[in-house]
């Protein structure tokens, strides 16, 4: 008997995890694009040599972004809670601050955002490793969620 009410239990953890993913995709008419390393971007980023073409948005608090992205100059982005960063030298002291927080033992990320076909659509600099990124690849739109759970101490554990 307890194990029975044990999958059960389990079942419906799935389910509850499942629902709320299939909706929000349905609801965006697209799918999941992701998060890949790139070396070359940290080296890009280190030179100052990031794309001029990409415009570029932070999420959370103007003195201490959770996440900086670049968008490519053809895809539309959903910038709902996101602010557009202006400058060049916005740009680098926004992505500067993230990297002044590896003296909480926290590292930097810096990768592509790709498309579910491989197509790289922007980029990501972040101490967290990682989000949810939702794309619609017919109307060339990208979704990229704030990173930031509270209580997590600036890693996906």
């Amino acid at each position: 008997m307890k194990r029975e009410t044990s999958n059960c239990r389990l079942a419906w953890a799935v389910a509850l995890c499942l629902v709320p993913a299939l909706f929000l995709a349905g609801c965006t008419g697209g799918s999941w694009g992701m998060l890949k390393h790139n070396t070359r971007l940290m080296e890009a980023l280190q030179a100052e040599d990031l794309p001029e073409n990409y415009t570029y948005y932070y999420v959370g608090r103007a003195n201490l972004p959770y996440a900086v992205v670049g968008i490519a100059p053809d895809y539309t982005f959903d910038s709902k809670f996101w602010f557009k960063i202006e400058t060049r030298e916005d740009l680098y002291a926004k992505i500067g601050r993230l990297s002044n927080l590896e003296a909480f033992h926290t590292r930097m990320y810096a990768k592509d955002i790709v498309s579910p076909s491989g197509r790289v659509m922007g980029n990501w600099f972040s101490y967290y490793n990682t989000t949810a990124v939702s794309v619609n690849e017919e109307t060339q739109g990208v979704s990229v969620a704030n990173p930031y759970k509270p209580g997590s101490r600036f890693r996906d554990h």
